[in-house]
């Protein structure tokens, strides 16, 4: 009997060379909290689209093997197949800005916390390590609180 469940792509398709030649595999967790492995030929057209995160469907054989289970796509429609994005390493002027923002707002808090370290730590004379270490203690902190 083969049942149909759901389960999250926990790592991708990559190939192994195995006793039986080379083979892909991704890991998966299926909903009922197993971790699995999804096995097919190099270059599985439907193993390779999967991405980290992924929700799919994927059927159990009565021996306690998983297959995926392919989407049918809509009727007239032939199936899509993405490929992934290539990086090449540049990156658009908003993520620029983006991350420059992130970066000044985080150098400005940890300046805050260096100085409000220093104001208390200073004048009893402790090692400027000693600083660092308390403004670097504050600075994680105040992230954790605030969830930045």
């Amino acid at each position: 009997m083969t049942q149909v469940l759901t389960a999250q792509v926990l790592f991708p398709a990559k190939e192994w060379d195995t006793q039986y030649g080379p083979r892909l595999n991704a890991k998966i967790k299926v909903a009922n909290g197993e971790e699995a492995k999804l096995w097919g030929p190099p270059g599985d057209v439907a193993l390779l689209a999967l991405r980290r995160g992924q929700t799919i469907q994927i059927a159990k054989d009565g021996k306690g093997k998983y297959s995926l289970v392919e989407q049918a796509p809509a009727p007239g429609q032939p199936p899509v197949v993405e490929a992934p994005p290539l990086d090449t390493g540049e990156l658009d002027v908003d993520t620029k800005s983006a991350i420059a923002s992130y970066i000044t707002s985080r150098a400005d808090l940890y300046a805050f916390c260096f100085k409000q370290a220093s104001r208390a730590l200073g004048e009893s004379g402790v090692a400027e390590e000693t600083i660092k270490c308390a403004a670097s203690t504050l600075f994680i902190s105040a992230q954790k609180k605030f969830g930045i």
